[in-house]
């Protein structure tokens, strides 16, 4: 283990930035707002727009949930595209893209029915997958691997589709499994590695660094450190190191060498949205965007034109019970999805 983490310190150390950031949230709107529990966002650009995908419910576990999805050019201006909906609650859509199609992936919540006069409660998890060329004419729905497996957030690497997938089954289990699935077309998933039976892993993201891949991996529930782990080019064998800060629903994106999280944070014991940048094995918080109650499940990549220009600037989505602008909670358990941008600058060398 000592051996990995000195190997992992200096790999990720080596693209590591020579100056620290500060962040600025340079503006932000609210894109969906009560009535409704509108929440677990995710952003992607797919042939010159915007996407935004979220579910939308009567509350945080109902069982009536549906996924939202927008397009816009600009990230102010939005348009519905597309909503997707089954029998059980749709929940937490990510996208994945490649350069002819767009993958929406989300998990269905299905529903246990008992004996009796007994109401239907909650049942186990299996991940679906709609896609489209034009942005706006969805395939039917799909289902993916096994049921009772949650591929939480798919990504592209080398032209296939891979995803951490973990346990999710009713009644919890004793311990979660986290696996690490390969799909050449996103549709039939095959086993490459398990990644961990330990930590009670859940939502993770994935990617790979020249020849090493990382993930950060969140602990369901609680406030326990989020692990990073590493694997080489076989991706058969992880290890991992603990993390310094709490990070629920992780995502993270890149500008050239600078490595981004963002996810659901504490201040003083409560739920907020952050955003971190990655330095080595450690978490340095860039900033707080304005949020509380039930909230975070972001969505983060970098502005196009930034890359260009070399001045850093990051889209984010993230959903908050809390009005960003008066931070007064919303009526009737509501939650609302709000976009913004964040401005980079460079702050003194270390």
């Amino acid at each position: 283990m000592y051996r990995l983490f000195i190997a992992l310190f200096v790999v990720v150390s080596m693209t590591s930035p020579s100056q620290e950031l500060n962040a600025t949230l340079t503006w932000h709107q609210k894109v969906a707002e009560p009535p409704g529990h509108h929440a677990f966002t995710d952003l992607v650009r797919f042939k010159g727009y915007y996407y935004l995908c979220n579910r939308v419910g009567s509350g945080h576990v109902s069982m009536d949930g549906v996924i939202e999805i927008r397009r816009s050019t600009d990230m102010k201006v939005w348009e519905d595209c597309g909503t997707i909906k089954t029998l059980g609650d749709d929940r937490d859509p990510h996208f994945a893209a490649t350069e002819d199609r767009l993958y929406l992936f989300f998990g269905v919540w299905d529903t246990l029915h008992g004996t009796g006069n007994t109401p239907p409660e909650r049942h186990n998890v299996r991940s679906h997958m709609a896609s489209t060329e034009d942005g706006t004419t969805w395939s039917a729905v799909q289902g993916l691997y096994e049921p009772g497996w949650w591929l939480w957030r798919v990504r592209m690497i080398d032209d296939m589709f891979y995803s951490v997938a973990y346990t999710a089954l009713r009644p919890v289990p004793e311990f979660r499994e986290s696996r690490l699935l390969r799909s050449p077309d996103g549709i039939q998933w095959e086993l490459v590695s398990t990644i961990t039976r330990d930590f009670m892993a859940g939502e993770a993201d994935l990617w790979r660094r020249d020849k090493e891949s990382f993930a950060v991996l969140s602990r369901t529930g609680g406030s326990e450190p989020a692990r990073l782990f590493s694997s080489d080019a076989s991706l058969r064998v992880w290890e991992n190191v603990p993390m310094n800060a709490m990070v629920h629903s992780p995502v993270v994106a890149f500008w050239y060498d600078h490595i981004f999280v963002a996810g659901r944070g504490e201040v003083d014991g409560k739920h907020v949205t952050k955003l971190w940048e990655l330095h080595g094995v450690e978490l340095r918080e860039l900033m707080v965007l304005p949020s509380g109650g039930d909230n975070a499940y972001p969505g983060l990549i970098p502005v196009p034109e930034s890359l260009e220009k070399g001045d850093p600037r990051l889209y984010i989505s993230w959903y908050s019970q809390t009005d960003a602008d008066t931070g007064e909670k919303e009526p009737n358990g509501g939650a609302g999805v709000y976009v913004g941008e964040i401005t980079l600058t460079h702050g003194q060398s270390e």
